[in-house]
C-alpha cells in the first residue's frame, strides 16, 4: 500500500451543524456518532468537503478524518484531526473511487461532499495565497450578504429567498447554486458565515434538517 500527497486547502469555521444523511446529483451527505468508513463515493474532478462536529456527551471527544482512494484500498493522508468540536471546509484534486474513514469518540459528526468546478477551484487556491484577482473577489461578494444588512426573510420557492431590510421596503433576492429542498415550508433559518470572510458576511444557509444551500447570487432589491 502507497502513501500519497494529499491535495487541499482548509477553510475554518466554527458553527455547529445537525446531522443528515441523504444524496443527490451535486450534493452527498454522509452522517454519524461512531467511527467507521463512508460508502466508496466518485469524483471527476475538484471537490470540497464540508465537515462539522458536534457533542454528543460530556465525556471528553476525538475526531478525525482519513482519505482513502482506489475504493478504499490506498490511503491518501490524515484530512482533520482535533480534540473538541470543530468545522472545516476542504478543497481536494483527488480523483476516483474514494472512501472517508472517520474516528469518532463521543462526537456526532457530517460530512457534505458536493463537486466544485475548476474555475471556482482555482479562485478558492489564488485566495488562500493571497493572489486573488479582481474577478474573484466581485464573484465571491455576488454570492455573500453582509451580517446587519437586513432583519427578516421569506422564501419564494426552494430556490430562491427574500431578505428584507428593517423598513421592508429593500432588501436582497438570494438565489441558491442547487434547489434548496424543504425552504419554502420552514420556519426558522439558521444564515452560515462564509469561510474567510470573519463573522459578518453569510454565503449559505442551514435548514433545521442539516441541509445547507449555498447562495449563488445576492441580488439588492426594491420590494414594492
Amino acid at each position: 500500500m502507497k502513501t500519497r500527497t494529499l491535495l487541499l486547502l482548509a477553510f475554518a469555521l466554527l458553527i455547529p451543524s445537525q446531522v443528515a444523511l441523504s444524496a443527490d446529483n451535486a450534493l452527498t451527505r454522509f452522517a454519524g456518532s461512531d467511527s467507521g468508513r463512508t460508502p466508496v463515493f466518485e469524483m471527476e474532478g475538484p471537490w470540497l468537503l464540508d465537515w462539522s462536529t458536534r457533542n454528543k456527551t460530556a465525556l471528553p471527544t476525538n475526531f478525525e478524518m482519513r482519505l482513502y482512494t482506489d475504493s478504499g484500498n490506498d490511503f491518501v493522508g490524515t484530512v482533520a484531526q482535533l480534540e473538541g468540536v470543530g468545522r472545516g471546509l476542504k478543497l481536494f484534486e483527488d480523483t476516483g473511487s474514494l472512501q472517508i474513514e472517520v474516528v469518532s469518540e463521543n462526537l456526532v459528526w457530517e460530512l457534505l461532499i458536493r463537486p466544485i468546478d475548476e474555475s471556482a477551484a482555482g479562485r478558492m487556491k489564488r485566495a488562500s495565497t493571497g493572489e486573488a484577482t479582481l474577478e474573484d473577489a466581485a464573484v465571491a461578494a455576488m454570492r455573500r450578504v453582509e451580517e446587519g444588512s437586513f432583519s427578516s426573510w421569506r422564501p419564494v420557492d426552494d430556490r430562491t429567498l427574500l431578505l428584507f431590510a428593517a423598513d421592508e421596503t429593500s432588501g436582497f433576492r438570494v438565489t441558491f447554486a442547487e434547489r434548496c429542498t424543504g425552504l419554502s415550508d420552514v420556519t426558522a433559518l439558521s444564515f452560515v458565515t462564509a469561510s474567510g470572510s470573519g463573522l459578518d458576511q453569510y454565503d449559505s444557509i442551514l435548514l433545521d434538517d442539516g441541509t445547507r444551500c449555498y447562495f449563488e447570487r445576492v441580488m439588492p432589491t426594491l420590494f414594492d
